[in-house]
């Protein structure tokens, strides 16, 4: 399965706020600005690219929503000793094209994010290439960078791993899991749990830092200098609350996916697995094939059936028998697709980004209230009738 892109992202925050997508090679791909925009809109919007492991700012003193949107994608702030000057950022982003300022400033970021990594992405690229580890190549490079460990550290670290990702993709693509599978998961399970115990005892350090941090703002006597003091504290203590939401958030979210993974992999014959698609378009086939490797039997769950394309009708006939549908499908549409469609909303299904889970009882019903029979055989008549034509 191909590893997630990696990007580098320049935020300009502000009335108007613009960002630009930069992949780890240095190549624009995507930019945008907004007054609308705010930290959850250009997370949604940029995570359809890939994974963004480092953020850059024009700023020295790094705006709030970097260090936000940067929280929230566990990436590296890149930041300049003195802000940027408008010559400087003209300079660098002399060779592309840009709709305003603000999309001129988030560029300039971005790339001074990226100049500022490239010793280091080359370094792990010439390893790489001596070591032979092409296929791991962004995985080590998302390590040393956001995590600060060296090249070898990081390959051992995935290497370690490798053995429970050949276990996931047997349990997706073959649906497999044989006891002995099941216990290598259940232990990694408990490691995650270590993980928790971990992020807890670091909130517990965070809660008590603000504790000291307002004890030591009562405590200190008016200065001079008393009000950039004051406003230092302030925003120490915001950053620190911040961050405190963001490990909760992040240890709810453990939480929950271990328990329905728990309840999953107990009993994962009793589970249709279902790989996800928003539309049957050309674009979202493309994006989401190379991550989910659509295969022959495999059952689809599809956003909106209705937005077709030819091409990914004919890739995926000789490959999809059955599709569960969200969006009400027109006639027309089902009649003409040869595909046997299913309704989701009589299915209890449990999904993530790309998967959706669904008990085989209930999908069981599901399937026999339709009439597969009379499809397989429209299907075929329509088939002679254009050969006749």
């Amino acid at each position: 399965m191909e590893y997630k892109k990696l990007l580098i992202v320049g935020i300009d925050p502000g009335t108007t706020t613009a960002y630009a997508v930069l992949d780890i090679e240095g190549n624009l791909i995507y930019l945008n600005s907004s007054k609308q925009l705010d930290l959850n809109l250009i997370i949604s919007q940029i995570i359809e690219f890939g994974k963004v492991i480092l953020v850059g700012t024009d700023k020295v003193k790094v705006p709030g929503l970097v260090e936000a949107f940067a929280t929230k994608f566990g990436a590296r702030i890149v930041s300049p000793e003195k802000d940027l000057k408008v010559y400087e950022k003209r300079i660098m982003i002399n060779d592309f094209s840009f709709n305003d300022e603000h999309q001129g400033d988030a560029l300039a970021s971005a790339l001074f994010a990226y100049r500022g990594t490239k010793s280091l992405l080359d370094k792990i690229d010439f390893f790489v290439k001596e070591n032979k580890k092409h296929d791991i190549k962004n995985r080590i490079k998302e390590l040393v960078i956001t995590k600060k460990i060296s090249i070898k550290s990081a390959v051992g670290l995935i290497e370690k791993t490798e053995e429970e990702d050949k276990i996931i993709e047997k349990v997706v693509f073959e649906k497999k899991l044989s006891e002995n599978d099941f216990l290598k998961l259940y232990d990694k399970l408990k490691k995650y749990r270590t993980e928790i115990k971990l992020i807890k005892d670091y909130n517990n350090k965070l809660k008590k830092k603000v504790i000291d941090l307002e004890k030591q703002s009562k405590r200190e006597e008016p200065k001079i200098d008393n009000r950039r003091l004051e406003d230092f504290r302030i925003r120490k203590i915001v950053s620190l609350e911040y961050g405190l939401k963001s490990k909760d958030r992040y240890i709810e979210e453990l939480k929950s996916l271990i328990k329905k993974y728990n309840h999953i992999l107990s009993g994962i014959n009793n589970f249709y697995i279902f790989k996800k698609l928003n539309t049957l378009g050309i674009n979202e086939f493309n994006f989401k094939n190379k991550i989910i490797n659509i295969q022959r039997n495999d059952i689809l769950l599809v956003d909106d059936p209705n937005i077709v394309s030819n091409d990914v009708v004919d890739l995926l006939k000789n490959r999809v028998f059955t599709i569960v549908y969200k969006k009400p499908i027109s006639k027309k549409v089902e009649n003409i697709l040869p595909f046997v469609f299913i309704n989701a909303k009589n299915l209890k299904i449990d999904e993530d980004k790309y998967f959706g889970f669904v008990e085989r009882k209930n999908f069981e019903i599901e399937k026999n209230k339709t009439d597969w029979a009379k499809k397989i055989i429209d299907d075929y008549k329509r088939e002679k009738e254009q050969l006749i034509v």
